[in-house]
């Protein structure tokens, strides 16, 4: 049961105030703890209907090489890098017969001395289902996003566009956790999320949106919630997290029409958090560790 209505909270504008989050509790948490995973109750929207399924939030730091925009693996290459906040965003959900499987990965830097990058850096979607493959990468080069996108559709196809390098929708997410204080508001240009112009095949450039960010309270709890509203797309993005560090992200609701005409309806993708682990997944790979997934409610 969807147990966080977003639309009942009660939110205010100003004044938005958080919890810091720099210093020693911020490299405590990010460094040395592993990776956020969360898991997440998924109502996705596709063909029209609303379909179960799961989505991960999964968080991490690592050095990343900001010329070629790949982690830093050896340790040479480490005394050349920055270091970023990584999300692996993923969903997971049936339609019918056959399943889907969206995975996004974002690199945003995270504050330091050393980092002159304010611009999420790198983000790269696939899409699988069992009609075929899409994969699109946005890179940071100057002042544009380089876009390739690789398709098995005809109307995607491959192709490959300079888009400039304005807020990117699917950067929200890791903006949230690092700098909340710091998400853009007003009427902006912002690039649409990879999942949703990946689903709805949709060109790849900037729109206007209006962003806002307020306050609210769940069960004596402090939340804030970001939203985005995409007039030309009749598309609303609502994200809530948490207004004391690390601004954990409780849940996220997308509103979009479906279909034209009379036939046109509004249905909402609906997400909320069930399950938390903080861990180093990357050493947790044999047999033994299977058991791990009961604790983020991942075993059927």
């Amino acid at each position: 049961m969807f147990m966080i209505l977003i639309s009942l909270f009660c939110f205010l504008q100003p004044s938005l105030v958080f919890s810091a989050s720099k210093g020693e509790g911020f490299r405590t948490y990010w460094y040395d703890k592993g990776a956020e995973i969360t898991r997440f109750e998924l109502e996705q929207v596709r063909y029209g209907e609303v379909h179960s399924g799961h989505a991960l939030l999964i968080f991490v730091t690592e050095p990343f090489l900001p010329d070629i925009q790949v982690k830093a693996d050896s340790a040479l290459s480490q005394q050349k890098s920055i270091p970023i906040l990584k999300l692996n965003f993923i969903k997971r959900f049936n339609t019918g017969i056959y399943d889907y499987s969206l995975m996004m990965s974002v690199f945003t830097p995270l504050n330091s001395d050393h980092n002159l990058f304010n611009k999420t850096l790198k983000v790269s979607t696939t899409r699988q289902d069992w009609c075929g493959q899409v994969y699109v990468q946005y890179n940071l080069e100057g002042n544009f996003y380089k876009v390739r996108q690789n398709s098995y559709f005809e109307k995607e196809g491959d192709s490959s566009v300079n888009v400039p390098a304005t807020f990117l929708e699917d950067g929200i997410w890791t903006s949230i956790r690092i700098s909340p204080e710091l998400l853009p508001q007003g009427e902006i240009k912002m690039i649409p999320g990879s999942f949703f112009t990946t689903l709805h095949m949709a060109s790849i450039g900037t729109e206007k949106v209006i962003a806002e960010l307020s306050n609210g309270v769940d069960d004596n709890r402090a939340i804030s919630k970001y939203t985005l509203t995409y007039p030309s797309l009749k598309r609303t993005l609502s994200i809530i997290f948490s207004r004391d560090f690390p601004y954990y992200i409780s849940s996220w609701q997308e509103t979009c029409i479906q279909g034209n005409g009379k036939d046109a309806k509004v249905l909402k993708t609906r997400a909320w958090q069930t399950d938390k682990l903080m861990i180093d997944y990357w050493n947790k790979n044999s047999v033994e560790d299977t058991k791990l997934r009961k604790e983020l409610g991942l075993m059927e």
